[in-house]
């Protein structure tokens, strides 16, 4: 198996040497000879981005997730239609008919790779230590509901007082303070997954942060990542429950951020999907082997309100009107993605009497006004006694994102005379490291929902969130917010206009810029099938994928 990384690595150093020739077309026989000559069900994957951790209580980024999700089972998982359906859970659950006492029996064939059981505990433990405010998990409050998280999250109870309880070590039963119509689908999320307490304890501080310091029990481990590289394998779990389900043997994975060098190894037969961004989706448009897979991931532009200017509401705006959202997509990105209006993507959640989309019902907010942002910028400078004022932008240091940085750049300081801003592009496991500092003006960032609700992305800008790097404080949005999760909580119509209200209030106090719902165009071996794709949680997975031979 060793081998087959040494050889990509030795094919990706050649083809990055080459030049990025001919008409883009990709030579299916060079996709059969790659696959064959991998040695069967062996897959090289590319990635845009490293991953930032292995730990599911500290991850906060999807890149890690998706990886993660392929070496760990929760109790549930989401099937190909979007449903969650039992993992390590035997079978579905039971629910109380107050719809606030979850009760599920455990497989007795799921087995960590050291070879202990998966026990009850195992979800105990971790969930514990995801309430728990000393492990500072950003997914905190994503478990709410659970009876006493919130007062543990406050640090008015012990952990160990969560409504979550091991019956036996093959039943776990979760008690909530009210109905929650998504939790199903929380408990399909990497967050939700369990840890082996005994492991955990003996790393310390070093677990998740190398492939030697995690354990797994799903359909793959994950082998040769030391923390920092831009490598790393799945390898199939022999002891996985399912393991006679998995064909692959082995996804070799390589972080290539520059589209042009990825799309060469695809061509070439090297790798088995191309990430395509650009000028290159046009020139790809008639390839066999173009794939678009539209995601529920809104990007935006994030502001840190601590910033004195920033807290000038006509200045926010200012910056927003001057980004021309249909031309970053056209023109800049390129890969499929389409403007935003809002902060929810489309297609996501609808309205429960009429059916309406919700970003449809919402509208659109901050369009492109030149003239408007030049008057707003006048007022906001006369407000704050300034003509000059300079800005960081945070954001990744892949090519497509330092491209959106550059245009956004250009924008702001073009239309906005007296305003510059400097770029600070960076792998993205430092950005998050940035934006949980603070240290940042404007941030390039951007959220793929966990779970079909609209409270997933609303969440964000409450005022204590933990997602909330820009420190966004409205006592009426969080009142909104409060109302939806209690008072109307039961009430569908009345909790839909609580969300709605909130929208509304966000967008025309332009707490952040909208930029674009994410889809990703990708170059994809025509031999490589199964693969289920969603567009909610994580984004893949090649668990039951095979090589077509």
């Amino acid at each position: 198996m060793r081998r087959l990384r040494s050889s990509f690595i030795l094919a990706t150093t050649a083809v990055i040497l080459a030049a990025c020739g001919g008409d883009g077309a990709t030579d299916d026989s060079a996709r059969n000879t790659a696959s064959e000559g991998a040695g069967g069900q062996v897959v090289n994957y590319t990635a845009p981005t490293e991953l930032a951790t292995l730990d599911t209580t500290l991850m906060t980024d999807i890149n890690s997730s998706n990886y993660i999700s392929h070496a760990i089972e929760g109790l549930l998982k989401i099937n190909a239609d979007g449903k969650p359906v039992p993992a390590i859970a035997a079978e579905a659950g039971t629910v109380s008919e107050d719809g606030l006492t979850y009760t599920y029996k455990l497989r007795d064939d799921a087995v960590w790779s050291n070879g202990e059981p998966v026990t009850a505990n195992d979800f105990v433990f971790a969930w514990q230590r995801l309430v728990d405010p000393e492990a500072g998990a950003s997914y905190a409050y994503l478990a709410e509901t659970i009876k006493n998280a919130n007062e543990i999250m406050a640090g008015e109870m012990d952990p160990a007082e969560l409504g979550v309880i091991a019956v036996s070590d093959t039943e776990i039963k979760i008690e909530l303070t009210q109905p929650t119509p998504y939790f199903e689908s929380l408990l399909a999320f990497s967050a939700f997954f369990p840890q082996n307490e005994a492991f955990v304890t003996e790393k310390g501080d070093k677990y998740g942060t190398s492939s030697e310091n995690i354990l797994a029990n799903g359909p793959f481990t994950i082998e040769n990542w030391d923390g920092t590289g831009l490598t790393w394998d799945l390898v199939k779990n022999e002891d996985y429950y399912a393991a006679d389900e998995v064909q692959l043997e082995e996804v070799n994975v390589q972080v290539i951020k520059e589209t042009s060098t990825v799309v060469n190894l695809f061509q070439q037969g090297s790798v088995d999907n191309a990430q395509v961004t650009g000028e290159l989706v046009k020139q790809l448009a008639t390839d066999p082997n173009v794939v678009v897979q539209k995601k529920a991931r809104t990007a935006y532009i994030e502001f840190n309100h601590d910033n004195v200017y920033l807290q000038n509401a006509k200045l926010r705006e200012a910056i927003g009107l001057v980004i021309n959202r249909d031309e970053l997509v056209d023109s800049v990105i390129g890969d499929g993605s389409t403007a935003i209006g809002g902060f929810l993507p489309a297609d996501f959640v609808s309205n429960p009497t009429t059916g309406e989309d919700f970003a449809a019902e919402a509208g659109s907010y901050l369009e492109y006004d030149v003239e408007r942002a030049q008057t707003l910028w006048a007022e906001a400078k006369a407000e704050l006694g300034v003509e000059e004022i300079t800005f960081s932008l945070v954001g990744d240091d892949d090519e497509k994102n330092k491209k959106i940085s550059q245009y956004i750049q250009g924008q702001i300081q073009n239309n906005l005379e007296g305003i510059s801003v400097e770029l600070r592009n960076v792998p993205k496991k430092n950005r998050l490291e940035l934006a949980n500092q603070d240290e940042f003006d404007l941030l390039q960032t951007g959220w793929g929902a966990d779970f079909a609700d609209a409270i997933n992305y609303m969440d964000l800008l409450y005022s204590t969130s933990a997602y909330n790097e820009g420190q966004y404080a409205n006592a009426e949005f969080d009142a909104l917010i409060d109302s939806s999760k209690t008072t109307n909580a039961n009430n569908p119509e009345a909790r839909w206009a609580d969300l709605m209200a909130a929208h509304k209030l966000i967008m025309e106090d332009a707490a952040i810029i909208p930029l674009y719902q994410e889809a990703e165009t990708q170059l994809r071996n025509p031999n490589l099938k199964g693969i289920i794709f969603n567009s909610v949680g994580n984004e893949f997975d090649l668990s039951r994928a095979y090589i077509e031979e």
